[in-house]
């Protein structure tokens, strides 16, 4: 009976710990919002919004450590999975695809595609080839050679908002904002399919008939989630555009509800088809800007945009205080720092490797006047930040590949988002102004309408910043 009279009181102590870390989490991020206004208020460039956010997660994980209240307060914020793929990663990735510039999206699509596409193969191959061979000679963990190219795509995944946000702030040249935009749109969903791809070999043994078939594999799931995405990016544009009028410009909030459903129709699809809700909902993103909302009303198309904003907003600033927190509430694999390091060298050459020959291969098929100049080369190879999809698909990988190679796995790709995010995204103005990246695009002159309106240069008017 004492059992049973002991059940209220913890029931009553598990409410308190559960709403005391949804409280901590709100403090967080108002903490976190407001740091990020003091950084751009006074333009401090050496740390961005992305680094101080890292760091004060980090400082909360310290402080929780510290009190010796890990254990009881992890129940509570344990980073899930589940709940980032489908909660917070979607208005992400939409809100990537809903607010591109379409024009300059496509006057570099065969660039962005050869760098998403061409370049994420060859740095996983690369990195995990790379790793693989470190931990064969012993200079760090040795993970087998099937769980190093799983960490090599999961590590592909670049996410440079924070180089996107300065680059915006600064207007740098819009073609290799552009570029660093575009790459990191489709990076992204081609690393999720790379990862989900080889996770199949995890299962099954490794012969030309698996190769072929693991090739079928990412084209059917990249081909049939793209036309999901644009199959209901479609029935909402011709929606609006029979429904258009009076009866939903008098309604805007009916109106922007109904434009939030249709990207989460696109995920679920794909995802109950086995698809990747990611790209069905980045090419739904994608279609919806260039064909839904022409058809909206002015307010709609404005609060659309700043609705999806706000979540994507919220979502990657809750993602990157739970990476600092996860340092200290998660189990790591601390001796195995080597291995980070080995990462973290191996991430800049497979970079590398993607960045310049494709770039070389682009700018032969290129006419002289389009030509990428090599100071955006040396750009781009530099803002190849990681962050929250690195970071979800190395949790997952615990579950994925054990909780060995798994805790390795995602304690390295912490190290590398932890530097790549304050040193790199720290050190973008100096990149700004040694490569002179503001300089106006070369394109302007060679099209028909003159331009794009903004000289051609990203503009903090022209607010397309998003994650990656």
């Amino acid at each position: 009976m004492a059992g049973v009279a002991d059940d209220p009181d913890e029931e009553e102590h598990a409410h308190v710990l559960k709403n005391s870390a949804f409280l901590l989490q709100l403090v967080c991020l108002f903490c976190a919002l407001c740091i990020g206004l003091l950084i751009k208020h006074y333009k401090i460039y050496w740390l961005h919004e992305a680094g101080a956010t890292l760091l004060l997660g980090i400082l909360v994980g310290l402080v929780i450590w510290g009190a010796n209240t890990t254990d009881k307060v992890t129940e509570w914020l344990d980073f899930n999975e589940e709940v980032f793929f489908f909660l917070l990663l979607p208005p992400i990735i939409f809100e990537s695809g809903f607010s591109l510039q379409t024009r300059d999206f496509f006057n570099n699509f065969g660039g962005i595609c050869g760098l998403a596409f061409v370049g994420t193969m060859i740095s996983t191959f690369f990195i995990g080839f790379f790793v693989w061979l470190c931990g064969l000679v012993g200079i760090c963990y040795h993970l087998s050679f099937l769980h190093s190219l799983i960490f090599g795509a999961l590590i592909s995944a670049t996410d440079p908002v924070t180089v996107l946000a300065i680059f915006q702030e600064l207007g740098v040249n819009i073609d290799l904002y552009s570029l660093v935009f575009g790459e990191s749109v489709l990076n992204d969903a081609v690393a999720i399919v790379m990862y989900r791809t080889l996770l199949n070999f995890n299962d099954a043994p490794v012969t030309f008939l698996s190769l072929l078939s693991a090739c079928a594999f990412f084209v059917l799931i990249f081909i049939g989630s793209m036309l999901v995405g644009t199959f209901y990016a479609v029935v909402v544009t011709v929606f609006f555009k029979l429904m258009g009028g009076g009866l939903l410009e008098s309604h805007t909030h009916i109106e922007a509800s109904l434009v939030m459903i249709a990207p989460y129709c696109a995920y679920a699809t794909a995802e109950a088809l086995s698809l990747s809700g990611i790209v069905a909902i980045l090419f739904c993103g994608i279609v919806m800007a260039q064909y839904t909302r022409p058809n909206l009303s002015v307010d709609s198309q404005r609060n659309t945009q700043v609705i999806f904003k706000v979540l994507a907003t919220l979502a990657e600033t809750f993602v990157f205080i739970y990476m600092g927190v996860a340092m200290f509430l998660e189990p790591q694999a601390w001796t195995t720092i080597p291995f980070a390091v080995v990462g973290i060298i191996a991430c800049m050459l497979g970079r590398a490797l993607n960045v310049f020959p494709v770039t070389h291969q682009i700018n032969k098929l290129r006419k002289v006047g389009r030509r990428i100049p090599k100071e955006h080369i040396w750009a781009l190879w530099v803002v190849g930040l990681r962050g929250a999809i690195a970071f979800a698909l190395a949790s997952s990988s615990i579950k994925d590949l054990g909780p060995e190679s798994g805790r390795v796995i995602r304690t390295a790709t912490l190290m590398i988002i932890l530097f790549t995010v304050l040193t790199v995204g720290g050190g973008c103005h100096a990149l700004v102004e040694k490569l002179d990246l503001r300089a106006p695009s070369q394109w302007i002159d060679m099209d028909a309408d003159g331009g794009n309106g903004n000289n051609g240069n990203a503009s903090a008017d022209n607010d397309t910043s998003g994650g990656g």
